[in-house]
C-alpha cells in the first residue's frame, strides 16, 4: 500500500507568523528549564549560603532568576514590575546599588516564600 502526502500552501506571512511562536514557545521552555535548576539549587543550600549566592549573582542572572521566582510566587509588587520592566526594556543599563540590593533581597524573600518552594516542588 502506498501513501501519498499532501501539503498545504499556506502563506509566508502567516508561516513566519507560525515559526515564531514556536520559536518563542521553545525560548520560552529553555528559559524556564534553566532558572528551575538554578532555583532548586539554591533552594538545596541553607539560609546563609543561598543568601550569599544571592548576593553573589552578576545582574543578568539575578533578573533572570528574579523573573521566574516572581511570576512562580503569584506575588504583585509594584517594585518588582518596575525594575523587571526597566531591565527588559534597556538591558546594558546597570541597575543603581540600592535597586540591586533591594533586587538581591527580593529575590532572597521570594526564595523563602513557601509559595515559591511549594511551586516548585510541583513543577519539578
Amino acid at each position: 500500500m502506498t501513501y501519498e502526502t499532501k501539503t498545504m500552501e499556506v502563506p509566508v506571512a502567516i508561516a513566519d507568523r507560525v515559526q515564531a511562536l514556536i520559536d518563542g514557545h521553545i525560548a520560552k521552555e529553555k528559559f524556564n528549564a534553566e532558572r528551575r535548576e538554578v532555583v532548586n539549587n539554591l533552594l538545596a543550600m541553607d539560609g546563609l549560603s543561598c543568601e550569599m549566592a544571592v548576593y553573589s549573582l552578576p545582574q543578568d542572572e539575578l533578573m533572570n532568576t528574579l523573573r521566574f521566582v516572581y511570576e512562580l510566587s503569584g506575588t504583585n509588587s509594584r517594585f518588582v514590575k518596575n525594575i523587571l520592566t526597566q531591565t527588559r526594556e534597556n538591558p546594558n543599563k546597570k541597575l543603581s546599588d540600592s535597586q540591586r540590593s533591594s533586587a538581591k533581597s527580593l529575590l532572597f524573600n521570594l526564595l523563602n516564600d513557601p509559595s515559591v518552594v511549594s511551586a516548585m516542588k510541583e513543577t519539578s
